[in-house]
């Protein structure tokens, strides 16, 4: 039987302890063949677009107007310290990477409804 068949069954069938959207959720979460596999290369380009987008906006990357200078011998000045615009760079990581996950409610929701089938 075919993915769609079964799904086309569902939604044609009547309602019982789970709704109809449930159990089609279950069903398009299944994967024909095998398992979705996370690949070096879709983790390197991942990687390589958070560098494009760091190299691309360091204003968003570092915290300019806080940065620190001393004058050292010589009376030369020195940048001492230029903090991290963490919160840009976590937002940048998180658009690159949690494509490769699924939500905890997700999970949750597919093995609670695998164990009720």
């Amino acid at each position: 039987m075919k993915k769609q068949d079964v799904l086309n069954r569902v939604l044609n069938s009547e309602s019982s302890i789970f709704s109809k959207e449930d159990v089609v959720r279950l069903i398009e979460g299944i994967e024909v063949g095998s398992s979705r596999k996370i690949t070096t290369y879709d983790v390197g380009r991942a990687i390589d677009k958070v560098i494009d987008w760091m190299e691309n906006n360091e204003r968003d990357v570092f915290s300019l107007g806080d940065a620190e200078f001393e004058i050292s011998y010589n009376n030369q000045l020195e940048c001492t310290n230029v903090p991290l615009e963490l919160d840009n760079i976590r937002e940048a990581l998180e658009n690159n990477f949690m494509d490769f996950g699924e939500t905890e409610d997700d999970v949750v929701e597919l093995e609670r409804a695998e164990n009720e089938l």
